[in-house]
């Protein structure tokens, strides 16, 4: 089997298609475990921020509610109303205790401040908290709260203005408080919830993969390693997912902010791989296992029926090569695009086997044409010889026109016989059948006049020898002798468009257009041992030969008027030096 055989590429091409199926397949596989384990890590992620930040706003509703009842306490409202000069003792501790009473719901609140705008402040605890400034006046107080009118707002670790005393971080619901009467900004309240209260929401997560913090990255509570992967990006109120490399861990970081505070949930997932489902694996197997098979069999079937058929094709032609013989095949193919090529070859060997036989038939034909010429032609030496003689001794008799008229069939046989060449120019031939007709003459008296209209160019180009004297010669005995009257024979030779147009007019009987479509056409067959006119016929088949052209010759002819007959010969000059 040859190496760049169809068959081998079509193996070498169904192992690649295999192979790139089995890559494709593994890398699917590959790409969807990594995908699974990614929507894995999503979903439980999501799980997880959306339930513990329904737990962190579900407990920050109930304290944001005690910071609404503080500051409508009367005990406090009566400590911010109170002037500037008759605050004291009295009022500070009224209003503290005010505080407790509605604080004692609840263990989650480390102490709450309540600020005046002269700077005067009480607290529950104030041993738990420092202030950073020792006087906390209106000019101080956030702008940010200032404008939300009374609504809360949530800062970690107060926002800067308090810090408590163990550095353990806190969330401050702050409020500008406004005077029932009059709608006055009258103070500002501080509430510091311990990170106690988140601990306790984060219990229902054990497994230290979560922790919160405020969206500025400052840590509250849960695993402070994780603080290093935040991101501003991750603090928007919807889940944010983002895939980091560690190593050769890949881990999956959620975010989620809590909606109304300023605190962020943070949760870091290592991606250790999910399986495929069974079933989903099953499928895939399944489908390689179809897609290998069904390879196979395409293999198998172009095998079969494209490739092994193609090799007996092969085989068969190459045996017909050896045999050096054009031989239809016989085997048995499909019948299908092969048979047809195979039909085509069979119908390729019958044409060119006919061709062949008409090659054949032709150049037995022009062989047979050659032969009858031969067969009238004299040994050269003996007829030479012969005739010099006659013509001594025809001049020694005192016939003059005797010996001119051996010297001119002298030189007429000399121009016939051409050194045996089969191939001369135009002007040797038309000096044959001067020649030829100089000897008619001879017979037939005035009876016969010959004219010629041979242009220069045109007597340089090459002719078979001997195509005007037989057709001259049928002139004379199949027309101007037959019509019982003077006639005259006319030869013309001229160029158009690389075509030479050779031409024998003669005056005599003429023949019917039938007869004349009949040569024409080149259908005329050997009735007899003899062929009729013999000379047009030989002419005729000898020019195609030499031309390679079926369509040589043109015929006008009227009965009892004339007959022409035209060849047409490719124009090939070349002057001879004689």
């Amino acid at each position: 089997m040859r190496r760049g055989s169809l068959s081998r590429r079509l193996r070498f091409m169904l192992f690649i298609v295999v192979a790139v199926m089995t890559v494709a397949f593994i890398v699917s596989t590959f790409l969807i475990i990594r995908k699974e384990e990614q929507d894995s890590a999503v979903r439980e992620a999501e799980i997880r921020l959306l339930g513990l930040s329904g737990r962190v706003s579900s407990s920050f509703e109930s304290y944001l509610e005690l910071s609404r009842l503080i500051i409508m306490d009367d005990d406090v409202m009566r400590f911010l109303r109170t002037s500037s000069g008759e605050v004291g003792p009295d009022q500070a501790n009224d209003a503290k205790y005010g505080i407790q009473a509605i604080l004692n719901v609840t263990t989650g609140v480390d102490s709450v401040y309540i600020f005046r705008k002269d700077g005067i402040y009480t607290c529950t605890k104030p041993k738990v908290y420092t202030l950073n400034d020792t006087i906390f006046s209106q000019d101080r107080w956030p702008v940010r709260v200032l404008s939300l009118e009374g609504r809360p707002a949530q800062y970690v670790n107060g926002n800067g203005a308090l810090m408590k005393i163990n550095n353990q971080p806190f969330v401050s619901i702050e409020r500008a408080i406004y005077d029932i009467n009059n709608q006055q900004l009258s103070g500002y309240m501080m509430m510091m919830i311990s990170k106690s209260v988140l601990d306790q929401d984060l219990m229902a997560y054990p497994e230290n993969n979560i922790c919160i913090i405020s969206r500025t990255g400052n840590y509250v509570t849960g695993n402070r390693d994780l603080v290093k992967y935040y991101n501003i990006s991750l603090a928007s109120y919807d889940c944010e997912h983002q895939i980091r490399e560690e190593g050769d861990e890949r881990l999956m970081v959620s975010g989620m902010g809590i909606k109304g505070t300023s605190l962020v949930l943070l949760s870091v997932d290592r991606m250790e791989g999910t399986a495929i489902p069974g079933d989903t694996m099953r499928i895939f197997i399944f489908l390689m296992a179809v897609i290998i098979i069904s390879l196979t069999v395409i293999g198998r079937y172009i095998t079969l029926n494209i490739t092994r058929p193609i090799f007996k094709l092969s085989r068969a032609m190459e045996s017909d090569r050896n045999a050096e013989e054009l031989v239809p095949i016989e085997d048995k193919l499909p019948r299908n695009e092969i048979g047809l090529l195979v039909d085509s070859y069979n119908s390729m060997v019958t044409r060119i086997k006919h061709l062949i036989e008409e090659l054949l038939s032709k150049e037995q034909s022009v062989q047979r044409a050659e032969m009858r010429v031969l067969q009238e032609q004299i040994k050269p030496h003996f007829l030479y010889n012969s005739i010099g003689t006659i013509s001594a001794l025809a001049l020694e008799s005192g016939s003059e026109e005797v010996s001119s008229a051996l010297e001119t069939l002298g030189r007429f046989y000399r121009n016939f016989l051409s050194k045996g060449d089969r191939e001369i120019t135009l002007e040797k031939e038309v000096a044959i059948v001067r020649d030829y007709l100089s000897l008619q003459k001879l017979r037939y008296g005035d009876i016969l006049d010959d004219e010629y209209d041979v242009d220069e160019e045109a007597g340089d180009c090459i002719v078979p020898k001997l195509i005007l004297q037989p057709l001259v010669e049928n002139s004379i005995y199949h027309g101007i002798r037959q019509k019982g009257e003077p006639g005259v024979i006319k030869i013309s030779a001229h160029i158009v468009e690389g075509i030479l147009h050779l031409s024998v007019y003669d005056t005599g009987v003429g023949m019917s257009y039938e007869t004349a479509q009949e040569i024409m056409s080149g259908k005329k067959k050997i009735t007899s041992g003899v062929e009729d006119s013999f000379g047009l016929w030989g002419t005729i088949e000898r020019v195609r030969y030499y031309s390679h052209i079926e369509d040589v010759v043109k015929i006008e002819s009227e009965e009892g008027e004339f007959t022409k007959i035209e060849l047409l010969i490719p124009a090939v000059r070349r002057r001879e030096v004689s």
